[in-house]
């Protein structure tokens, strides 16, 4: 009875918010947003010990939720075998980024964290909910610490400074995988831009904000750098994430 009860009531709440109307940010009122309640229950990260392990060392230091987060994992595994760095971009407190740092496994792989630790920057006209300066409660000393806690100090380096205005020498010729979690438009884009070039066939480009309302500027420019792109695969992933993957390299656009 308790079982038949509370599929009962699960089948209704699901029939309940799903009804719930489209709605968008009066600045972009062409990106849509609905509650996204898929109905898939596979839960890999559940028993997966080493994710569960990594996890319980950053929780705490990331706003990023374990289904993304064990997209990360899976995607940073998957690339053990692919030459080049790891680069984060916005790095909050350090915990998605040591994450990468845990999941890769292939000798001699750098993994760089690259952040103002000042909070959001490059905010503009293109973005929704963020003007500046949010998600500043951090600095680059809590970030070692933890890089140092996770014992990965020997291939994790933060950098401290406005991406890639400054530091961008730092990173390696090559790069893997590149994660950007900004929240607007043009820092998105700066950082994108700078990276195309380090981009080999294979390197999977994971925009984290892009399916969250307030985060549209990420959104829109991920759209128009999709249209017409046939170097890129583009796979919007149910729980946020944008995950590109490079398959062609062409001089026109690189």
């Amino acid at each position: 009875m308790a079982a038949w009860l509370k599929r009962k009531l699960t089948g209704l709440s699901y029939g309940y918010l799903r009804k719930t109307a489209s709605w968008s940010h009066p600045k972009s009122p062409e990106i849509r947003h609905e509650r996204v309640l898929p109905f898939c229950s596979y839960a890999p990260w559940a028993n997966d010990q080493a994710f569960r392990s990594a996890y319980e060392r950053v929780a705490k230091n990331t706003l990023v939720d374990s289904y993304r987060l064990y997209e990360l994992w899976s995607l940073a595994r998957q690339l053990d075998g692919l030459e080049g760095d790891f680069l984060e971009v916005g790095v909050w407190q350090g915990g998605s980024g040591c994450l990468l740092a845990l999941a890769s496994q292939r000798p001699g792989r750098r993994v760089w964290l690259a952040d103002t630790f000042e909070g959001v920057v490059k905010a503009g006209e293109l973005d929704t909910r963020y003007s500046g300066g949010e998600h500043s409660d951090t600095d680059i000393e809590l970030v070692k610490a933890l890089i140092a806690r996770c014992g990965v100090s020997d291939r994790v380096e933060a950098l401290q400074g406005m991406f890639p205005e400054f530091n961008a020498e730092r990173v390696g010729e090559r790069l893997a995988l590149l994660h950007i979690d900004v929240d607007v438009y043009e820092s998105a884009r700066s950082v994108l831009e700078w990276a195309l070039p380090k981009l080999g066939i294979g390197s999977i480009v994971v925009f984290d904000d892009y399916g969250f309302f307030g985060c549209e500027g990420v959104t829109r420019l991920v759209n128009e750098f999709m249209v017409g792109n046939q170097n890129f695969r583009f796979l919007h992933n149910l729980n946020g994430h944008a995950v590109l993957v490079r398959v062609a390299v062409e001089a026109s656009h690189v």
